[in-house]
């Protein structure tokens, strides 16, 4: 994700999302306020995660670009976690 990422509570609300819906993996931002989301779980569940994403995180965001990646190998995350909640 990049965009309107950075002091909006991005993170805050995808790991409350994803808490919600039970998924596991995390959020977290790099140097060049690029955002990267690892999730795991259930299909119908991210899914649902998925069109959270793209209807917008956070009210206070004007714009977000993102790329999604699908892998077969799972990570076995137990939490969901952020680097700043």
């Amino acid at each position: 994700m990049h965009g309107d990422v950075v002091g909006v509570g991005f993170r805050f609300l995808v790991k409350q999302k994803a808490q919600s819906l039970a998924l596991k993996g995390f959020c977290a931002q790099n140097e060049e306020k690029v955002m990267t989301i690892e999730i795991e779980g259930d299909l119908n569940r991210l899914e649902e995660f998925l069109e959270f994403i793209q209807k917008g995180v956070s009210p206070f965001t004007q714009k977000n670009a993102f790329e999604i990646q699908l892998f077969d190998n799972l990570k076995g995350y137990t939490t969901m976690e952020s680097d700043i909640v």
